[in-house]
């Protein structure tokens, strides 16, 4: 059978198409491919970007809190002398003031009192401390662990403080000192210097409280208790401004504040505290409708 050029065209091109069809169909599919991979790698990258410019952020405006409240303080401490510098500025809740931003953020700051416990890790204490905080451990004796850990810490300096210390600790490490002679006596005196709106560092030094001791008692008293605690925690709460649009609003900072010895001059003093810790506190997209208290509390007793 013979055909015509036109008719062997016409019976060809069905299966030339037929044969085009799926490879068109095939490269378009990898182009969508190709095009899907890019976006996604290109979203990756946006997004990482993304992480790492608030990750940036987050970080220099938690050291520029840290700064702005270690400015305070050194502020405060000047002309304060041998005076504490935190303690008469500070309300019954904690707070220590508010400051405003150009950007209309707004940070509370607050300060509590942390050394009112002892320490039973001995790391990086010099013999002399190492013997103290030996001392104050057989004071209060053995612990259950609820006790260890609302009267115990594991850093900060040795002595006890006389304002925050617990009852018990405060019972427990004057009778230590005194052999128990005149203790109840000596208790009452220190719990008078804890309702002073002004207290002093050498409120401990009062004649009218060493009096009440033997002399071979007064050293040890005074290097185990103490009326000027250097170990402070401080928290800093934060109502971002308008160019922090992102959910949440609000951010807050906590850290451990270790102040010079008070003896120092106020000079030095200003210079010279230390911050030991800092941490960020993820309040979660609906921010923390508790009190500074009853975050603490939370935090302390391992529900945070």
């Amino acid at each position: 059978m013979t055909f015509t050029a036109a008719e062997f065209r016409s019976r060809r091109s069905p299966s030339r198409r037929g044969f085009a069809m799926p490879l068109v169909v095939m490269l378009a599919l990898a182009g969508t491919l190709l095009l899907a991979v890019m976006l996604d790698r290109q979203s990756g990258r946006t997004l990482e970007l993304a992480r790492e410019i608030e990750a940036t952020r987050s970080f220099h405006f938690q050291r520029g809190l840290r700064e702005i409240f270690q400015a305070w303080v050194k502020e405060h401490s000047r002309g304060a002398g041998r005076q504490m510098p935190l303690r008469s500025a500070i309300d019954l809740d904690g707070r220590v003031g508010e400051i405003s931003l150009a950007d209309g953020t707004r940070i509370t700051m607050y300060a509590f009192e942390v050394q009112g416990t002892v320490r039973t890790d001995m790391t990086g204490l010099t013999q002399a401390e190492r013997d103290d905080a030996v001392s104050l451990i057989e004071a209060v004796g053995p612990l259950r662990p609820t006790e260890r850990v609302l009267r115990t810490r594991s850093f900060g300096p040795v002595p006890v403080s006389i304002y925050t210390s617990p009852i018990e600790t405060l019972s427990d490490i004057v009778n230590h000192v005194t052999g128990g002679i005149n203790s109840s006596e000596v208790i009452e005196a220190i719990l008078a210097l804890r309702d002073d709106p002004n207290p002093s560092p050498a409120g401990l030094s009062k004649p009218e409280i060493l009096r009440l001791m033997d002399d071979d008692h007064t050293e040890p008293f005074l290097r185990l208790l103490t009326a000027s605690p250097r170990l402070w925690e401080v928290v800093l709460d934060a109502e971002l401004g308008p160019q922090f649009s992102r959910v949440p609003t609000r951010a807050r900072y906590w850290g451990l504040l270790l102040l010079p010895d008070s003896r120092q001059s106020a000079s030095v003093y200003a210079n010279r505290i230390n911050v030991l810790t800092w941490n960020h506190v993820d309040l979660g997209r609906s921010g923390d409708a508790r009190s500074i208290e009853q975050w603490r509390r939370a935090r302390d007793s391992g529900l945070e």
